[in-house]
């Protein structure tokens, strides 16, 4: 008995720890939690849990409860530390993030299970880069207001939450929200919350749940479109001006940023193959 203990405080551990690392990524311009939990290996049970949340709540809610508090630890603990590294290492964080956004691409290259003799799949990836450069193309919008807008914008945010590679403050700012947003965070308006985060909690499970279906009845397709979202990140996050003494120092970070992304969605991928053996 006191094993399961210890296996249960272990798991639920490694869940909030997975919760900090994705909250604490979303701090960082261009980076989502989205990709975050991707290299973590947990993208995917993240949203099969989200879709099955109403069929299946004791199976899936614990899960979630665990990730979401981690998350709010994430953002409450390392906010600061985070935002001032970026503030004073701005381009070898960045060059090291890029590496770790690379990093994930080719653990989904292969749940995609592309081959080369169907290669027509890649053109899905190009359809996710255009639709993501085609949403920051969208001129923003003035400032929004009524309950019902509200409701909308917020099943919106929820929606670019769960995409990975897609800004949420880049949608805040097309819909027009992103001085009311953060005005109402600091000002504390409690109605403005309560409406958005009705239309966040409808936009997260309708999203997770078409994902959900998208990835069961094609994959391929699904996880090529997801790659080309990613790939979009990439070019959000990557320096603009490159001091050149110091190119072998970034190309350093890149690499390590891509090695450390490879091994531990290398990781989860096998721990997550495990667990299916595991319940055959």
């Amino acid at each position: 008995m006191a094993i399961l203990t210890k296996n249960s405080a272990r798991k639920a551990g490694i869940d909030i720890l997975y919760g900090a690392v994705i909250g604490s990524s979303m701090l960082i311009p261009g980076v989502s939690g989205g990709t975050m939990a991707i290299i973590l290996g947990i993208y995917d049970r993240l949203i099969s849990s989200v879709s099955g949340i109403i069929k299946k709540p004791k199976e899936n809610l614990p899960f979630l409860a665990l990730v979401f508090l981690g998350g709010l630890c994430g953002v409450l603990l390392f906010s600061r530390a985070v935002l001032g590294m970026i503030e004073t290492f701005t381009n070898e964080c960045m060059f090291f993030f890029t590496g770790t956004i690379l990093g994930s691409i080719p653990l989904l290259v292969r749940k995609s299970g592309i081959k080369i003799s169907n290669m027509y799949n890649m053109i899905f990836s190009l359809i996710g880069i255009i639709a993501v450069f085609g949403i920051r193309l969208i001129p923003p919008a003035g400032s929004s207001g009524g309950g019902i807008m509200l409701i909308i914008c917020g099943i919106i945010i929820a929606a670019a939450m769960v995409l990975p590679g897609i800004s949420t403050s880049h949608i805040l700012l097309i819909l027009g929200m992103y001085e009311s947003f953060w005005g109402g965070l600091s000002g504390g308006n409690v109605d403005f919350f309560i409406l958005l985060g009705i239309g966040g909690i409808i936009g997260t499970l309708l999203t997770a749940k078409l994902t959900d279906i998208a990835e069961k009845r094609f994959p391929c397709q699904t996880y090529m479109v997801i790659i080309g979202f990613i790939m979009t990140s990439v070019y959000d996050i990557f320096p603009k001006e490159i001091p050149t003494e110091r190119l072998p120092l970034y190309i350093i970070l890149c690499a390590s940023g891509f090695a450390a992304a490879y091994i531990i969605s290398d990781i989860g991928s096998h721990r997550n193959k495990a667990k299916k053996i595991s319940k055959a």
